[in-house]
């Protein structure tokens, strides 16, 4: 390579120093007139590049720093550089082998190092990555970007504890980083710790009070709490000082939604894709709004839209697979379910190193372990493939959770019923509960109902309430919400009060509620419901109570799948976009024989919902 100049390597420090002193645009234009006289001139090139990328001329700079490296392919710091520049690019591959160049020359660059690791985290090579973060960290303890990166890996792969550990180290190293703050919030989010989240995002807003990450993290931590119209008074904020802000807008139309506000929601979600209409969870985004409207087939357009951007978008297959549920297109839909294993919040994607069974061989003498995986009411509606699976001619060992255990002590006595945390020492194959309706092939028509339930309860404890309650009147058991932090709470529950008419038929009215919300307390005393929360320890108390009753009426909640389960008449008021196991367009269930469905007819509708079940009971 040929050696510059006396003068030529004065102008080059010169224009290093102004690169130095982020001068950019200086240094760019005193690297281009030094190009001119020596166009391959290897640091003029190099150094060029590195302004142009930094002033966000993007193809520019790396090409300059290629044709550097056409010069020097031995020079540890350019290859590192480029590898930098393809990943700003989105082209990650190629930067791989940039940076894998750069650590043949130079194995102890930290950079590149922390670099490659990104680019393994955007190639999904997660496993790859956090070695690659642990060896920049390894030679540069205190590197805190390599320790947050480390922390998105981990998130990635659910491994949470971790991600934690990561985040609070990057933190201890730069304590004034709301970015990693912001993090911790997510993370403490997915681990439940919702107050420490909000803790966590006041911290963050208290360096920095109009920062709009650590708003919508404050938005975040607030809908976790159940506190949306909170969170709502947040966002709005964020939005009124970025109106630009797409996530911003993604998170209005969430908050929204949570709100049981369909219209508002779908407006947001407008405003979003107005800004990024090509961006996918913008896509996701307004599909799911339209899909709370009851327009699903303009959602799963929307959604196979964002699909051809990102095939592999994890929360809009997931979408996509509730939606394909709801219209009762399961052939379809139980295998797009699966994605619940690639999203966050489930525990379906327990591993083993015996198969999963996916229906994919005979089940007789073979030892199936099955094992819950989301709600309460989800194991109680699909435990009756458990049955299938044992009367298939499997032993089965079924994990679930321990509120449920007393409830299934008599399920069935071919079927080891075990706690949530525990897994048998051996066993043939596994399965995820909610993988069961794919494994047997469920259609709508071969959905096994079971006529009369598949739960029982023993007869002395059904006797002790049913000595208990008042006699001579029809018993109707009443659920009006359910948990005040579920994700659909304002969309499925009802304040007490509203349902007031039902309560004047002159039936004996129980309440089945095990948590009075503060805000029903003053109804609940002047309703003439019967109120024996203080006895319902868990659900096999509470199934006791419902088989002395006559009838349930009950919000989507699991004492609606707990009273289908023990085959008892049971009516559901559902909002306008129910779940997707209720369907579409009909009063009855196939889950459940003896279910009756009140929907409302628009969003927000109960008192229609109420007056038709007013109407069903004088009948």
């Amino acid at each position: 390579m040929k050696q510059p100049s006396r003068a030529t390597s004065r102008k080059i420090a010169e224009a290093i120093a102004l690169l130095q002193r982020s001068e950019f645009a200086a240094a760019r234009a005193a690297f281009g007139a030094i190009l001119k006289l020596d166009p391959r001139n290897f640091d003029a090139l190099h150094f060029a590049g590195i302004a142009a990328a930094q002033m966000g001329h993007l193809e520019e700079g790396e090409a300059l720093i290629r044709r550097a490296l056409q010069i020097n392919p031995r020079h540890a710091g350019a290859q590192g550089n480029h590898g930098s520049a393809l990943i700003r690019l989105g082209r990650h591959e190629e930067a791989l082998v940039s940076l894998d160049r750069a650590l043949a020359i130079d194995p102890k660059a930290a950079n590149a190092h922390h670099n490659r690791g990104f680019a393994l985290m955007k190639c999904k090579r997660f496993d790859d990555a956090v070695a690659a973060f642990d060896r920049a960290i390894e030679l540069k303890p205190d590197f805190a970007d390599a320790h947050t990166d480390r922390g998105n890996a981990l998130m990635d792969q659910y491994r949470l504890d971790e991600a934690l550990a990561a985040y609070e180290k990057a933190l201890s190293l730069n304590p004034k980083s709301t970015g990693n703050m912001t993090n911790l919030v997510s993370v403490l989010c997915e681990l439940q710790r919702h107050t420490e989240a909000l803790t966590m995002a006041e911290a963050a807003l208290d360096l920095e009070p109009q920062n709009p990450s650590s708003l919508i993290a404050r938005t975040q931590a607030l809908l976790a709490l159940g506190r949306p119209e909170e969170g709502l008074s947040t966002i709005e904020e964020v939005i009124r000082s970025h109106p630009k802000s797409v996530n911003a807008h993604l998170w209005h139309a969430n908050t929204l939604n949570l709100l049981a506000e369909p219209e508002a929601a779908l407006v947001a979600a407008e405003q979003a894709r107005a800004l990024a209409p090509k961006d996918p969870g913008v896509l996701n985004c307004y599909g799911s709004a339209l899909g709370s409207l009851g327009r699903l087939d303009e959602a799963m357009m929307s959604y196979e839209a964002a699909l051809k951007i990102k095939p592999d978008d994890r929360e809009t297959s997931w979408n996509r697979a509730l939606a394909l549920l709801l219209l009762g297109r399961f052939e379809e839909g139980w295998l797009a379910y699966e994605y619940r294993n690639l999203r966050r919040k489930t525990l379906a994607a327990r591993k083993y190193p015996q198969p999963l069974w996916w229906g994919q061989e005979p089940l007789k003498d073979r030892h199936l372990y099955v094992y819950w995986e989301q709600g309460l009411g989800d194991t109680i509606q699909f435990a009756r493939y458990v049955l299938l699976a044992a009367a298939a001619g499997a032993k089965v060992t079924f994990s679930l959770q321990d509120p449920l255990l007393r409830l299934f002590e008599g399920f069935d006595s071919a079927i080891t019923m075990i706690g949530q945390n525990e897994a048998p020492t051996e066993f043939d194959l596994h399965c995820p509960l909610m993988t069961l309706p794919l494994a047997f092939g469920t259609r709508l028509e071969t959905i096994p109902a079971f006529e009369s339930g598949y739960l029982s309860v023993p007869p002395a404890d059904v006797a002790r309430w049913d000595q208990r309650l008042p006699r001579g009147r029809r018993r109707i058991g009443l659920v009006w919400s359910g948990s005040r932090i579920h994700g659909n709470d304002a969309n499925r529950s009802i304040r007490l009060a509203r349902l007031s008419p039902l309560l004047q038929t002159g039936d004996i009215w129980v309440s089945l509620q095990k948590e009075i919300r503060d805000a029903d307390r003053a109804a609940l005393a002047g309703s003439g419901l019967l109120d024996v929360s203080a006895e319902l320890g868990d659900f096999a108390d509470t199934a006791a109570l419902i088989s002395s009753l006559d009838l349930v009426i009950s919000v989507d909640t699991s004492v609606a799948h707990l009273a289908g389960a023990l085959g008892k008449p049971t009516w559901i008021m559902l909002p306008f976009a129910p779940d997707f196991r209720w369907l579409l367009d009909r009063e009855d269930s196939p889950w459940y024989p003896k279910m009756r469905l009140f929907r409302q007819s628009r969003a927000g509708d109960w008192d229609g919902v109420i007056a038709r079940i007013g109407e069903a009971l004088r009948a």
